[in-house]
C-alpha cells in the first residue's frame, strides 16, 4: 500500500487536498454533512407550516366574528390598522403641553399587594368585631349588676322588695313569650 500523504502523487487519480489548502465559502458550505442542511429545511419546513397553522386560525377567527356581528381585531388584539394607532397615539400619547405621557408598566406584585390588603382588611373586620363583643358584654354585665342590686333591696326586717321580685318575674314571662 503506498504511503498516505495529502500530496498530489502520479499514482493517485484523486488529488488530495494539502494541509495548507483553501476552499471556497461554498465548497464549505456544501461539503457538510447531508443532515445538517435536513436539519435546516426541517426548521424552516416547521416554522412554515406553524405560520400557516396562524394564519388558518386567525381566518377563523374572523369568519365567527364577523357572524356573531363584532369587528375582528378590536380591543385586545396584537394587530391594528395603521390609523387606528396614529389617532390613539395623538389621544393618549401627549398631554396639551407636547409632553408625553409615561405608560404605565403592569404590577409584578399586584397578586401579592390585593392578598395582603385583603388580609389586612380581615384582620380589622375581626378586630372590630372583637369591640363589637366586648361592648355587648359590657352592656350585658352592668345590666345584670342593676339587676341584682335591685333584687337584693331589703326592707328594714330584711324582707325582699316584692315590687322588683314581681317585676323581674313579669320580664321573664315577656321574654319567653316572644321566643
Amino acid at each position: 500500500m503506498p504511503p498516505k500523504n495529502f500530496e498530489k502523487t502520479a499514482e493517485d487519480p484523486n488529488p488530495r487536498r494539502t494541509a495548507n489548502s483553501v476552499i471556497s465559502l461554498t465548497q464549505f458550505a456544501h461539503s457538510k454533512a447531508k443532515g445538517t442542511r435536513r436539519a435546516i429545511e426541517k426548521y424552516k419546513q416547521k416554522k412554515q407550516t406553524k405560520f400557516n397553522h396562524n394564519a388558518k386560525l386567525l381566518r377563523e377567527y374572523k369568519k365567527v366574528m364577523k357572524t356573531e356581528g363584532y369587528e375582528a381585531g378590536k380591543g385586545a388584539s396584537r394587530k391594528r390598522n395603521q390609523d387606528e394607532v396614529e389617532v390613539e397615539n395623538k389621544n393618549n400619547g401627549a398631554d396639551e403641553e407636547g409632553k408625553w405621557k409615561k405608560k404605565q408598566k403592569s404590577d409584578p406584585f399586584a397578586k401579592a399587594k390585593l392578598k395582603a390588603k385583603q388580609g389586612r382588611d380581615e384582620v380589622e373586620s375581626r378586630k372590630e368585631d372583637r369591640e363589637q363583643e366586648i361592648k355587648q358584654r359590657a352592656i350585658k354585665e352592668k345590666q345584670k349588676k342593676a339587676k341584682v342590686r335591685k333584687l337584693s333591696k331589703r326592707t328594714k326586717k330584711g324582707q325582699p322588695i316584692m315590687k322588683d321580685v314581681i317585676g323581674d318575674m313579669l320580664d321573664k314571662i315577656k321574654a319567653d313569650s316572644k321566643k
